[in-house]
């Protein structure tokens, strides 16, 4: 595969946005200085309901890998801790941050109004010290605003050898690029009211007890900010990733798909020696956040775990039939 270039696209030319700030790594030196660094990052879940507090899971035996997951925005941990059992009873430590305001008892709360790119990355840099401290291969995946965190801490932290996006947020759908790049750039026109996933029903959502029905909008654009300064390089993937594979999902009707797979051949083409896609079978009729075990169109754990280890490279490439065509190498995007 050629080198990708950097996204000239006149919108971003025309409107640059500051590079997030860097925090510095500070890796534990050995298994008992990575265990009470988790004490620390998780001592801050003290009023956090037990089912959607940060998780760590760890095989009997050395584990084989140590995977980082993001859950999806206004999510919580608790959507991803079934996967985590059975990913830590084939061999891998599993971590779950919990992301900045996410997971509180209050489901109607207003709190990721707060939420800084700061804060991000901090937090992933934090949970990656974390993960790089047990001396094993690190591998992450992230579901939606969780992908662009997965995608941000492969780009900056050489420790991280695999990435698998699950449908990325880097662009809400129907949203024209250009508009993305003005909020994230303009933050004054950001809208600032809250916008529940369902009109029609509001706080009763009905799916998961422990997701928000709904999240004010300023609360998205530190997400954006890390994938436009992946986007237009201010900030560069710096070193070369083993593996890079987008899941993609036509039942997705959150995110754009284009963007998608222009994100992850964009930023990454150039710095893993695989880039493949993963297309979810449009016959399951999975929706978005197909990895919930509350939400409806979402596939069960055993088919979420396979998707995750083909992703990997370490399951079998189709996860059982849900994968079809299975990890074809992304065809390039169309213009935004």
């Amino acid at each position: 595969m050629t080198e990708a270039q950097p996204d000239q696209a006149w919108y971003r030319r025309l409107m640059p946005v500051p590079a997030p700030p860097r925090v510095v790594a500070r890796t534990p030196s050995d298994r008992a200085a990575a265990l009470s660094r988790f004490e620390e990052l998780t001592a801050v879940d003290g009023e956090i309901p037990e089912p959607t507090r940060a998780r760590m899971f760890e095989p009997d035996s050395p584990a084989a890998a140590t995977i980082v997951i993001w859950h999806g925005f206004t999510n919580a941990p608790s959507q991803f801790v079934a996967v985590a059992e059975q990913l830590r009873d084939r061999g891998y430590r599993v971590l779950l941050p919990r992301m900045p305001y996410h997971g509180e008892a209050d489901v109607l709360n207003r709190d990721l109004v707060q939420l800084t790119d700061a804060q991000l990355v901090e937090h992933v840099g934090a949970w990656i010290d974390l993960a790089a401290g047990f001396g094993d291969p690190v591998w992450v995946f992230g579901l939606s605003a969780g992908a662009t965190l997965a995608g941000w801490a492969a780009a900056c932290r050489l420790e991280v050898s695999r990435l698998v996006l699950g449908a990325p947020l880097v662009a809400p759908k129907g949203a024209p690029m250009p508009l993305v790049r003005a909020l994230v750039r303009f933050r004054r026109i950001v809208p600032r009211f809250y916008y529940w996933w369902d009109p029609r029903v509001k706080e009763n959502l009905g799916h998961s007890p422990y997701a928000y029905p709904g999240f004010p909008v300023p609360g998205l654009m530190p997400f954006l900010h890390l994938s436009e300064s992946l986007f237009d390089r201010s900030v560069e993937a710096g070193h070369q990733l083993e593996r890079v594979v987008l899941v993609s999902n036509p039942g997705d009707f959150a995110i754009r798909r284009d963007a998608a797979r222009s994100f992850a051949s964009g930023v990454f083409g150039a710095r893993t020696d695989y880039l493949g896609e993963a297309g979810i079978d449009g016959e399951l009729k999975w929706m978005h956040d197909f990895v919930d075990p509350w939400s409806p169109g979402s596939g069960t754990t055993e088919q979420v775990v396979a998707i995750l280890l083909a992703g990997f490279g370490v399951g079998e490439p189709t996860a059982g039939g849900v994968l079809v065509p299975p990890l074809v190498e992304p065809q390039p995007p169309a213009a935004p």
